[in-house]
């Protein structure tokens, strides 16, 4: 069976595995496992910050940033389907008891003019907004890519009117890899997330990126959530040796792009998603239609997943073998029964 639900269904190799066996390990409750602050250095200096926090996953990075960025009450400006809004399981209210504000965009980039009415606006009456977060890349557009200077352009709008601006970059290093950009989010952000379990097949783990004074408040809220560990160096390993293979994402999306330009009818659904980086997603008219084409793919041995009720998402990743995209071309065309 072909997994293209997720690229986090990968498993970690016997070469991954082999780091555990040779990490150096301590207490990271006590900021003493080498192998995580070497991996939180590393990071750092990677992405341009002054420091870095090894945590369980991308959510918790993403609502330790907002606990930071925000007080109760106020609000966060983002888009109608990013993930810090839709696919948290509404820890945002449980946690940091703030507000999600809605703006207008284009494959995961926010419309300005829109944000800077909405912060006029906000002035009277309204909830004092705080923070501006977005996705890169854009999962709900296809895996959409944002380009480094308009997160530029879009943190130098965010420092004039006094905002924080949190880039949930889960799968941030598709786009840096595809769109050759740099890795400087340190200059253009003032916090960024992402993920070692998201295609670079390390079985658990994200970063989470800022100032010193953020990450000594973030290390704060990690143990209020129950984040804090310790001899967590096994994992840390895996995810720093994982890091170091991260140009093999680029095969991912050469993988996805050969099964994109073979689907022999684009029209057999109301829309295809396709940007570029390691996914697709097919948008049906109504449920009947977005189900039958799992069940048919399932049927042909290629497992898909939902997105939402008729959206369905094939994700390519480490563990599909470039000779599997026949399989997976086959099972998609055959599967493609009109609407």
């Amino acid at each position: 069976m072909i997994d293209l639900r997720s690229d986090t269904v990968t498993k970690p190799d016997k070469a991954l595995l082999k780091e555990v066996l040779e990490a150096n390990l301590g207490d990271d409750e006590y900021g003493e496992d080498p192998t995580v602050n070497a991996l939180q250095e590393k990071c750092s200096k990677l992405f341009g910050f002054e420091d870095g926090l090894f945590i369980s996953s991308g959510l918790m990075g993403n609502q330790i940033s907002l606990l930071i960025h925000n007080s109760p009450g106020t609000e966060v400006i983002t888009s109608s389907d990013s993930h810090i809004k839709n696919y948290e399981h509404g820890a945002a209210a449980f946690l940091s008891r703030v507000q999600f504000r809605e703006v207008d965009h284009i494959d995961g980039l926010l419309n300005f003019d829109s944000i800077e009415q909405i912060i006029n606006k906000s002035k009277i009456h309204k909830p004092t907004i705080r923070t501006i977060s977005i996705e890169n890349t854009h999962l709900a557009s296809g895996g959409s890519i944002i380009k480094y200077e308009d997160i530029k352009h879009l943190y130098t709008l965010t420092q004039s009117k006094g905002l924080s601006l949190h880039v949930d970059g889960a799968r941030v290093l598709h786009s840096i890899l595809q769109s050759k950009s740099p890795y400087d989010y340190g200059s253009i952000s003032d916090s960024l997330t992402f993920c070692f379990s998201k295609a670079l097949g390390a079985p658990i783990g994200s970063m989470l990126l800022g100032s010193k004074q953020f990450i000594k408040q973030a290390r704060e809220y990690r143990k209020i959530l129950g984040g804090g560990m310790r001899q967590v160096g096994v994992i840390a390993s895996i995810a720093n040796k994982a890091l170091d293979q991260r140009e093999a994402i680029l095969q991912d999306h050469e993988k996805t792009r050969l099964v994109y330009e073979s689907i022999s009818d684009k029209y057999f659904c109301k829309e295809i998603l396709y940007k570029g980086t390691n996914m697709i997603i097919f948008k049906f008219s109504n449920t009947k239609n977005s189900n039958e084409f799992i069940e048919n793919l399932k049927s042909k041995n290629v497992l898909a997943g939902l997105i939402d009720d008729k959206s369905v998402r094939i994700v390519f990743h480490k563990d599909v073998h470039i000779n599997d995209t026949k399989n997976i071309i086959d099972a998609i065309n055959y599967s493609s029964s009109g609407e």
